[in-house]
């Protein structure tokens, strides 16, 4: 009954997924090569697997990697050599088995495949491949946590009781199978993504391994990211790494005359170096996994590197605390300085408003005293003019009362001088006339003083 009740799940599974397959078929407008020449144009379908550095999207949600980039560059060799406009229709697919499952099972000659594919005569006899465009060299890691193997025997030793993971449908899930059949070694298998997503895992792992390839773990390590140990001796090397295509696809033909042109040649390193270092890729095309101590000697001079790039870090960081710690300490210096300005400035101000106070209090009394000193001025001044005023009417008067007898006694000598008398008298009428016209001289002078400050004054 459970036997019935598992085929009958396994016959739906295997329904829907034809079914779907059947879908996808007919909805397809994907164009084999021969069509597209004729037409001058063409659409292809282009199902990928998020797999970095060969295929992924970026967080602006751009298509990049290796493979991508590739296409992209295929695309304008059809446009510059064969005058045919070439469009992608991208399908994003969950695994790495679904895309192999696809280009497996999809007899639509205008379907690709980027997941960073490795050639294996297997795969030969249901797809096709573009030519490799990088070596495919994978080393096994794991968790600390696991000694490094130097024997087969350390094998079942430490590897017994872990977790392999890797991602379904690899060539790499094939070789961990075989390694746990030959080896009679017990460990689990558990499935997840691509490298980057299996290096993510690692990290937060315990007793787990799996298999690696050579760029991304070198890479890994280039970025002083890598806390894992590398499995030595379990280095492995396959034919290439190429894109995919269906076994009855016609546009390998292109593809091929794509990779053996001088543009590829000129391009390929160009775009493998927006993502590998040009230095792990020209040594991972010439490493062998024989030669285990040149790996050894790589990773060594990564390392190196990395320690040397700490050391740079440290300094530069040491020396920006240090240039921070001199600008703190001018900029406290600065503000003490501010601080004292801006009291001595602010006393100053205090100083001058209160100078200034009592300056306009001053200029308040001297403006006060001004008013009463011209009020006295004015006062005495009206005194004087009234008591001057008096004096000339005084003298104007006595002046004028003096003319009178003056005239009188005047007359009286010019009389007495026509008269003969003895000179005794004569002396005395004489000094007598003289001090008539004094006195009369006298009053003349008032009379005229008067007269010149009525002028004036008019």
């Amino acid at each position: 009954m459970f036997l019935s009740s598992c085929m009958k799940r396994s016959s739906f599974v295997a329904l829907l997924f034809f079914t779907a397959l059947a879908t996808a078929t007919a909805q397809d407008t994907s164009m084999a090569w021969h069509e597209a020449q004729k037409a001058r144009k063409g659409t292809v379908t282009v199902h990928w697997f998020a797999n970095s550095p060969f295929c992924y999207k970026d967080p602006a949600g751009h298509m990049k990697g290796i493979e991508v980039e590739i296409m992209q560059g295929f695309q304008d060799y059809l446009k510059s050599h064969h005058h045919v406009d070439l469009s992608f229709r991208w399908v994003e697919d969950n695994t790495f088995n679904d895309v192999l499952t696809l280009i497996k099972s999809n007899p639509a000659p205008g379907t690709f495949g980027l997941a960073g594919f490795s050639f294996s005569d297997e795969r030969k006899t249901f797809m096709k491949f573009s030519p490799s465009y990088m070596a495919d060299i994978t080393v096994l890691v794991s968790t600390p946590d696991i000694p490094i193997v130097k024997s087969k025997e350390d094998l079942k030793k430490y590897l017994d009781g872990t977790t392999a993971l890797t991602a379904k449908g690899t060539l790499l899930e094939r070789e961990l199978m075989q390694m746990r059949d030959e080896n009679k070694i017990n460990f689990a298998i558990e499935y997840t993504g691509a490298s980057k997503e299996l290096v993510n895992v690692l990290h937060a792992r315990q007793k787990s391994f799996g298999y690696l390839n050579l760029p991304v773990y070198l890479m890994n390590l280039d970025k002083g990211l890598n806390k894992l140990n590398r499995q030595n001796y379990l280095t492995k090397r396959y034919e290439g790494r190429g894109i995919g295509m269906p076994i009855t696809s016609d546009w390998d033909e292109p593809m091929r005359e794509y990779f053996a042109s001088d543009e590829f040649k000129i391009q390929r390193e160009i775009i493998i170096g927006h993502y590998v270092d040009l230095n792990l890729y020209h040594f991972i095309e010439t490493f062998n996994p024989e030669n285990e101590v040149g790996l050894l000697n790589k990773e060594k001079d990564i390392q190196q590197m990395q320690l040397k790039l700490q050391e740079l870090t440290i300094r530069d960081k040491e020396q920006r605390e240090f240039y921070l710690i001199v600008i703190i300490s001018v900029v406290t210096v600065l503000l003490i300085v501010i601080a004292f300005l801006f009291r001595s400035l602010r006393r100053n101000h205090l100083l001058l408003m209160e100078q200034k106070a009592e300056i306009e209090a001053q200029s308040e009394e001297i403006h006060s005293i001004n008013n009463n000193l011209e009020e006295t001025i004015r006062k005495r001044t009206r005194e004087l003019e009234n008591k001057n005023k008096a004096l000339e009417e005084y003298a104007f008067i006595t002046a004028h009362k003096l003319r009178a007898p003056l005239a009188s006694i005047l007359g009286l000598v010019s009389l007495v001088n026509r008269v003969k008398l003895p000179p005794e008298d004569m002396i005395l009428i004489n000094h007598l006339n003289d001090s008539a016209k004094k006195l009369d001289d006298v009053v003349h002078s008032v009379m005229n003083a008067i007269d010149t400050d009525e002028e004036t004054e008019a």
